[in-house]
């Protein structure tokens, strides 16, 4: 007996959860771009622009291999008939199989979001060294 996939909750629900993280995230690239400029003799908004450009990287990274399928490993799989005790389990898998599996994942809205945040971040890492970039100049 299938049990119907569950519904996904409305974008009205999920966007102010994204907000908050992408706030929370403008914050801590903040701090870690304050640290580096303490910890070194580079300019403060060059210190925080290369962080906020390095965490749009990982998210660009991150969403894209959750969105393509590629971070799911073992039973959460669809179908998936790996033992989660064995690590070579998943080798063993036909790469046919694999690809297919992926493909028939459910769609993942949240690796979407982190996506469109990877590239809001790198956006305005790039922009704060470019605009004082040419301030300096």
């Amino acid at each position: 007996m299938d049990a119907a996939p569950p519904a996904r909750t409305p974008l009205r629900v999920r966007l102010p959860g994204y907000l908050v993280a992408f706030a929370l995230g403008l914050v801590g690239g903040g701090l870690v771009g304050v640290v580096v400029w303490l910890a070194t003799s580079v300019r403060m908004a060059d210190a925080v622009g290369y962080t906020y450009s390095a965490l749009g990287v990982l998210l660009l990274l991150v969403g894209g291999l959750r969105g393509t399928g590629h971070g799911l490993v073992g039973s959460a799989m669809p179908g998936g008939q790996a033992d989660p005790a064995d690590p070579g389990a998943m080798h063993r898998l036909d790469p046919i199989e694999r690809r297919h599996r992926r493909l028939l994942a459910p769609p993942d809205p949240s690796a979407f979001w982190q996506v469109v945040a990877g590239f809001a971040y790198l956006g305005l890492g790039v922009a704060l060294n470019l605009l004082f970039a040419a301030a300096s100049a």
